[in-house]
């Protein structure tokens, strides 16, 4: 399933991108979330052994980001048991100087279970896009 979204900022591009490089807001943005955190890998590769609990089970999920293209995409892997997650984030200057952030989503599932979950989220896309434009805006805010 692919999902895309757009976050606008009103900030100018470099101070986007200085929060996306950033481990310690990922960190804060995980833990606000409910996730639990514990970093494997600092710069340039990014990485983090989290758990999140859902329905009272603490699922795992390994969390990864790499910044592909200096000062234009950065690249971040969502793997779990039950699916992967690709995002892909690109950062244009607006004319007003702000910054415009478009990402894309690729997730596959790995289990039977997992793509009836993402059957579901198809028919509410515009909540998954939401939800990766919240992401977004969370890690880039000021």
């Amino acid at each position: 399933m692919k999902i895309e979204a757009t976050k606008d900022f009103k900030r100018p591009r470099a101070s986007v991108l200085q929060k996306f490089r950033d481990p310690e807001r990922f960190e804060a943005v995980l833990k606000d979330l409910g996730a639990e955190t514990e970093r494997t890998s600092g710069l340039p590769q990014m990485a983090w052994a989290c758990s999140l609990k859902y329905r009272g089970e603490p699922r795992r999920f390994t969390l990864s980001v790499v910044e592909a293209t200096p000062d234009e995409t950065f690249n971040i892997r969502l793997d779990s048991e039950l699916a992967l997650a690709e995002i892909g984030l690109n950062f244009y200057d607006l004319p007003d100087g702000g910054c415009r952030v478009i990402s894309s989503a690729e997730i596959t599932a790995h289990s039977v279970m997992a793509k009836l979950a993402l059957q579901s989220i198809r028919l509410v896309r515009g909540k998954a896009e939401e939800r990766l434009s919240r992401f977004v805006g969370l890690v880039g805010r000021p």
